[in-house]
């Protein structure tokens, strides 16, 4: 399904033009060498700027998969890294310079073929002439910086340029003619590469046999292109199988084990390299993971918003991804943005998808959604999670993960029918005391994501991981912060949803709930507001000293903390008389939802009570009404008056 999903897509693309053509590619290519038609070394150019660091983008032939012991013998069409195209070795290593010689020359074999079938080709003999001059120099004026036996191209590429391609290892270099009107049109691009790519270069002995992918007969490839993945090695592979490993079977080797036809490759592996591109609305990574996303309505701006509901956030947000590089110019569009009203947007677009009347998307009965995580595993690549499922299905899952998440703010701000944004980063940030993604437990990401997608209940280590940062947080100054007491909330829910003995948590206070855990949090919030108006400025208060105990083994703990609240409550009265009762009564209203009237509790409360203690603890401090405790001192000022 994997592969279908991706050859559908790349065809998708191929359909709207957004595709390189069959057999060819989008590829950086950092270093130009420009010569004349016949052969005469001109200069090199270096594509490299601040748009494009890894070098402009020119088209070539579609990359070689290459690996085993005999991956030197595999050489790209006219474009490759310094060993193939000059000889250079990519570092110092005795083992590079050793290969080098060999790369060229399987360079150059590629280059005789060429030459062979297209011998009017001006560009191709120039870079035959380019080689055979180079020879006849080499033995004029041999290179003296590298070792004797390395024969490379290092006394005609001038020694600045050099220094450029050895500290940029692996850097791809190719051929332009000098005669060419066109800057973007190297040899490599050449009309002959492309119609040879398409088809003709099928050879004699190659095997035939059905694909697995498009069901239609053709050459089968035995090895894959690579992909370019965030943390894998150069041209790692989606698609391999080890030779002599235990997986060849009845005789066949590598990809023959299971046949997919050359173009149908070739469409799977550009397919994802495009999903992949940087700075695109169709992937995210969170640590070594990569997440792919896509949709078979091709709507650029639907990936976008779910991008940011489910992954980033918004780019105003103030703690958005810390990972992503961004331009002075983009944080100054940022700052002039309001949060809430994108906010609105990129909800109100996602509603859409679900067919809401004001829909603008063209449904279809296929419309499918897909969702891939990929991680770097030596030179192959991990698939770590997959998921398909409807538009509806999925934008829908992310919808109700938003509603789930949806808590009031402190001040009792609260707007129901617009959440805010919860994406994954934001979440993992706000429950690991790690800010590099790298050092997050991949699976908690994956679990959590997996819940999002699929409208499932979140993983227990996310509530773990949650209560651990609340109880050891001692830089924040409230532990539980809307972030983290929105996750808890939503994983009760989530968890408790068809239980009639677990009351649903609602968004903000809700006075009736007798559930012992949440009067538990409300009643420390009381206590710990009455010491902060009894003692203020205290460094050092209740939720400092006892919110872990409290939380955790409430049975032993709140009798202590009731009575120090009646020294704090005494002060209280004598200075601000009317606020003292008023505490008093707030008190009394939580008491009475208890049985017997009595602050009563478990000597233990589970992970689950922790958690609606932490959620009862943060909307009482949310609800926090500023006006009743100033109205309450007025009306003792006025009594005594």
């Amino acid at each position: 399904m994997i592969l279908k999903a991706l050859y559908d897509y790349y065809q998708a693309m191929a359909e709207l033009g957004k595709v390189a053509p069959s057999g060819m590619e989008w590829k950086a290519i950092p270093f130009i060498i420009v010569i004349d038609e016949d052969g005469t070394f001109r200069r090199v150019i270096d594509t490299r700027d601040k748009e494009n660091k890894q070098g402009r983008e020119y088209l070539v032939a579609k990359a070689k998969g290459r690996q085993g012991s005999k991956s030197y013998a595999i050489a790209q069409l006219l474009w490759d890294h310094s060993g193939y195209v000059l000889g250079i070795p990519t570092d110092d290593s005795k083992e590079k310079q050793v290969m080098a010689p060999k790369q060229h020359e399987a360079f150059k074999q590629e280059l005789a073929k060429l030459r062979e079938l297209f011998p009017e080709n001006k560009g191709f003999k120039a870079i035959e002439l380019f080689y055979e001059k180079y020879e006849e120099k080499k033995e004029e004026e041999p290179s003296d910086l590298f070792a004797e036996e390395v024969k490379d191209l290092s006394n005609i590429i001038p020694e600045d340029i050099l220094r450029e391609i050895k500290k940029k290892v692996g850097a791809n270099i190719s051929f332009l003619l000098s005669t060419e009107s066109n800057p973007n049109k190297l040899i490599s691009s050449h009309e002959d590469i492309q119609s040879y790519q398409a088809g003709g270069s099928e050879e004699e002995g190659e095997d035939k046999g059905r694909c697995l992918v498009t069901g239609e007969q053709g050459t089968i490839a035995r090895l894959h292109g690579g992909i370019s993945l965030f943390g894998a090695q150069a041209n790692a592979t989606l698609i391999s199988f080890q030779k002599f490993s235990g997986y060849d079977s009845y005789g066949k080797e590598q990809g023959l084990n299971a046949p997919i036809s050359q173009p149908a490759s070739d469409a799977i592996i550009s397919g994802l390299n495009m999903l992949l591109e940087k700075d695109k609305n169709t992937n995210y990574r969170i640590g070594e993971t990569t997440f792919v996303f896509w949709n078979t309505l091709q709507d650029d701006e639907l990936l976008k918003n779910y991008q940011e509901a489910t992954f980033t956030g918004l780019p105003s947000d103030s703690d958005f991804d810390e990972e992503e590089e961004a331009t002075s110019t983009s944080k100054k569009k940022v700052a002039k943005k309001n949060p809430e009203q994108e906010t609105k947007v990129v909800i109100q677009a996602l509603r859409s998808a679900l067919g809401d009347k004001n829909a603008n998307i063209d449904r279809k009965n296929s419309d499918r959604f897909y969702i891939l995580a990929l991680a770097p595993n030596a030179k192959r690549v991990s698939v770590k999670l997959w998921m398909e499922g409807t538009v509806s299905e999925i934008v829908g899952n992310t919808l109700a993960h938003l509603d789930d998440m949806n808590i009031v703010r402190f001040g009792g701000l609260l707007d129901e029918g617009t959440p805010p944004l919860r994406p994954v980063y934001r979440i993992m940030k706000a429950i690991y005391t790690a800010t590099d993604s790298t050092k997050w437990p991949r699976q908690v990401v994956q679990e959590l994501l997996e819940g999002i997608i699929k409208g499932l209940p979140y993983a227990p280590a996310l509530q773990m991981a949650c209560l651990e940062r609340i109880h050891h947080d001692h830089t924040s100054k409230y532990p539980v912060t809307e972030l983290r007491a929105a996750l808890l909330k939503a994983y009760i829910n989530r968890k408790h949803r068809k239980n009639p003995q677990i009351k649903q948590l609602t968004m903000a206070l809700d006075k009736s709930n007798s559930n012992p855990a949440y009067l538990a949090g409300r009643l420390f919030a009381l206590l710990e507001r009455i010491q902060e108006k009894a003692i203020p400025g205290v460094k050092a208060n209740i939720t400092d000293r006892y919110f872990r105990t409290a939380s955790a083994t409430p049975g032993i703990i709140f009798g202590r903390l009731l009575q120090l609240s009646t020294f704090h409550l005494s002060k209280i009265k004598k200075e601000h008389g009317g606020l003292g009762f008023y505490f008093d009564r707030q008190i009394q209203e939580v008491l009475e939802l208890l049985p017997g009237g009595q602050a009563t509790f478990d000597k233990f409360f589970t992970p689950d009570q922790q958690s609606i203690f932490a959620v009862g603890y943060y909307h009482q401090k949310a609800y926090r009404d500023q006006k009743a405790e100033s109205a309450a001192i007025e009306e003792e000022q006025e009594t005594e008056n």
